[in-house]
């Protein structure tokens, strides 16, 4: 069994709102055996609630002394609101 696991990037125009990528292998027709391909998408960084699942206590200089748990609280306006990076992964392409 071959496991042959390359990072391919393919950029997307900044602040387009879609992309539309082609993608060409050619070593496919080399290697005269059955391959597997998908995407994963990466969403440019957007602001989420319980986003910010952990937070910090932190000392006089700035440094990070204690974890703490975000705890999701309307009621106090405590959203936990943080960026993140969305992602989705296609279905395996099977060629």
């Amino acid at each position: 069994m071959l496991i042959d696991d390359p990072w391919k990037v393919l950029e997307c125009p900044a602040n387009d709102g879609s992309c539309e990528v082609f993608f060409e292998d050619p070593e496919y027709p080399l290697q005269a055996r059955e391959t597997l391909y998908y995407v994963r998408a990466i969403e440019e960084p957007s602001m989420a609630v319980n986003g910010k699942n952990l937070g910090c206590e932190y000392d006089e200089n700035g440094n990070c002394t204690k974890m703490t748990a975000c705890v999701f609280n309307w009621e106090e306006g405590e959203d936990c609101l943080g960026e993140v990076e969305e992602r989705a992964w296609s279905s395996p392409i099977y060629l």
